[in-house]
């Protein structure tokens, strides 16, 4: 089959590896059906198969529960099942989302956050009764009238699939098997972190407020081709009877309805539910966000899958799940800010992380992956200006009380600021106490820091013309492309360390040029450049071109063009990292299969915790080798996600030019 964009053989090759360690063996062998051959319909799937139709129904509830596969019943009158490869590809973050997520908001929310990620989604109430079991055992239960033999399952641990158009409700029971906790090093929270049910709720209303939970709708489930066709029929239908119109003008504005259209849909279903009050329990305490209860649009719901329900209120019938664009505003904020802290210092960094999140609640996404078509250039309207995030420094001065900002400036500057005088070393004969720095005093010396983030080759943060000073907004596509591109030479600068760092830049400044002009732009001789180019375009990091001059294809006739392209270099670049990130796991799978005899007996409930006493020396040995070497091997995989974050996530569409 033909992979386009991120749908790589790697990368399927990636996701099936982690869909076995997560979700079993019946779960990855659909996956793996779908990710070979592409959309196919249940029939297909069974043909294509040793599995029976119940099988691979079972397999596919899981895989649609999880957000793993489309499936096209909206559409088409046969139901279609597709690879969701971005959601895919996010089973192997599940550690750092949780981890981000406690930062931000503490331990209740990143505890509903490690259970959202590990049941793909599920109503709010599903999931508060997951967490805190009714203490009436009748409540444990649905109606046997309205649900049939599977309404006796426990709701929290019940899955209801509809096999005929794949709507899903509910928990799928045993949905993980802690391969991920163990890979990852911290898995889903426990529930331990949430006492109250208020504290739940509270929660909940936080995660929605901020954007990283949403609603769950039926169009989510269908695949970028079918949900373009969905909104492509809507448009046509509202504005041109349901038919294409055929003037140029008018295709030009059906495009641009269209991503419109697609625009509005999906942030509809980022958007908060409405809160309205509702009484509490008097005893409950005092909370900082409000208490209230959600009223929500029926259309932006899933319908109730039938009996067995038993919410009283329409907040704990609301469908939920994780807004991966969220998530990949969080890693790039924290991309930034370890950028930041390797070429600038620690405290910086603190203050550019502060920055980057008092306007992360501002920033939906990461980049709009369907903007508005470029206007004709005949045309006199001018193309929208691009989103602006701004941020004084008036707002980073009132959250820089903790630390001290008088570290990492110049102690001439600080001298300036502060009044206090340097003694022959440039050092402060009196040390300053940030607690005794006046507004004014705190106010320059944030400015001074900021300063030093405008004034780095990356361009962290630029000054906002239009207003005062102390006003800056942060140019996000921009600094992407200078980060990708940082990558790219740095790969190439550690594979062809001589003159390949400088033949990149090179071609980036100069555009095309045949051997001669790259000889003469690097100052070295053509022949020493011909052996690198080679190496370089078998490995995809430049192109060449033949022009012959002359009828007869001839090398010593012929112009050879050697020229740099940026896309092209990330799309292979990416590539190679889903093969490394493959080895990596496959590597781990490797070592833990040396000592699961030890592992088994460390698991156990009366060995572990005390290893010491009921493990030999041997084994003891055995067992912390093994822990250090998974341990490396995990920090790889992290900054091989990483890299897979800045290539892909960051900016832009993978389309080479």
């Amino acid at each position: 089959m033909s992979y386009t964009q991120h749908e790589t053989p790697a990368l399927a090759e990636l996701c099936s590896f982690l869909v076995q360690d997560i979700y079993g063996e019946l779960a990855a062998r659909v996956y793996s059906i779908l990710a070979r051959y592409g959309r196919q319909n249940l029939n297909q799937l069974v043909r294509a198969s040793y599995l029976n139709r119940r099988q691979i129904s079972l397999g596919l509830v899981t895989l649609v529960q999880s957000h793993l596969v489309f499936h096209s019943s909206r559409v088409s009158p046969v139901t279609a099942y597709e690879i969701d490869w971005q959601q895919s590809y996010a089973l192997v973050r599940f550690g750092k989302v949780v981890k981000s997520v406690e930062d931000r908001f503490g331990k209740n929310a990143s505890a509903i956050v490690g259970n959202l990620l590990e049941h793909g989604h599920t109503r709010i109430g599903d999931l508060k009764n997951a967490l805190f079991p009714p203490q009436n055992p009748s409540e444990d239960y649905g109606d046997e009238g309205t649900n049939g033999a599977g309404a006796k399952r426990k709701r929290a641990n019940g899955t209801n699939a509809n096999g005929a158009d794949g709507k899903v409700n509910g928990i799928v029971n045993g949905a993980t098997n802690g391969a991920l906790e163990e890979e990852q090093g911290t898995g889903a929270p426990d529930k331990m972190y949430l006492k109250t049910v208020d504290e739940f709720y509270d929660a909940i209303h936080l995660l929605m407020q901020t954007g990283w939970v949403m609603k769950v709708d039926e169009m989510q489930y269908l695949s970028p081709g079918d949900y373009h066709q969905v909104a492509l029929t809507q448009v046509l239908d509202e504005r041109w009877n349901g038919q294409m119109p055929s003037g140029t003008k008018d295709k030009g504005n059906v495009k641009k309805d269209l991503c419109q259209r697609k625009r509005n849909i999906r942030d509809a279903w980022a958007e908060p539910p409405q809160f309205v009050k509702t009484k509490r329990n008097p005893n409950s305490g005092t909370y900082e966000q409000s208490n209230k209860r959600i009223k929500i649009n029926g259309t932006h719901a899933l319908p109730s899958s039938g009996g067995g329900d038993n919410f009283d209120n329409a907040e704990d019938r609301l469908p939920i799940r994780i807004n991966r664009d969220k998530i990949a505003v969080a890693m790039r904020t924290d991309q930034l800010v370890r950028l930041a802290e390797q070429r600038l210092g620690t405290t910086t960094a603190r203050i550019y992380e502060i920055m980057l999140r008092e306007i992360e609640s501002q920033v939906p996404r990461c980049f709009e992956e369907w903007p508005d078509p470029p206007p004709d250039p005949k045309s006199a309207e001018p193309p929208p200006p691009p989103p602006t995030y701004l941020v004084t420094t008036r707002e980073v001065e009132l959250r820089t009380k903790d630390f001290d900002i008088c570290e990492g400036l110049d102690p001439q500057a600080v001298s300036k600021i502060t009044g206090r005088s340097l003694d022959r070393n440039l050092k402060m004969e009196d040390p300053v106490d940030p607690a005794d720095l006046g507004q004014y005093q705190r106010f320059e010396l944030i400015h001074a820091h900021i300063d030093l983030l405008s004034r780095d080759p990356f361009r962290f943060v630029t000054w906002h013309s239009g207003s005062g000073h102390s006003e800056w907004q942060i140019e996000f596509g921009e600094i992407a492309q200078r980060h990708i591109q940082q990558e790219i030479e740095n790969t190439v600068s550690a594979r062809k360390p001589q003159f390949g760092l400088k033949l990149i830049r090179a071609l980036k400044k100069k555009g095309k040029l045949d051997e001669r002009q790259a000889g003469l732009t690097m100052m070295i001789p053509a022949a020493e450049i011909r052996g690198v180019v080679n190496d370089l375009a078998v490995q995809g990091f430049v192109q060449t071109q033949e022009v012959p001059k002359v009828e007869r294809r001839e090398a010593k006739h012929s112009i050879h063009l050697i020229w740099y392209d940026r896309q092209r270099a990330r799309e292979k670049l990416l590539h190679d990292t889903y093969k490394g990130m493959i080895r990596i796991i496959q590597r781990i799978a490797f070592e833990r299969e040396k000592v699961q005899a030890v592992l088994e007996k460390a698991e156990r409930t009366d060995v572990r915790g005390n290893e010491s006493r009921f493990l030999g020396r041997d084994e003891l040995d055995m067992l912390n080798s093994w822990k250090d070497v998974e341990e490396r091997l995990l920090l790889q995989l992290s900054r091989e996600d990483d890299l897979v974050a800045i290539l892909r996530d960051f900016h832009g569409a993978l389309i080479s030019s």
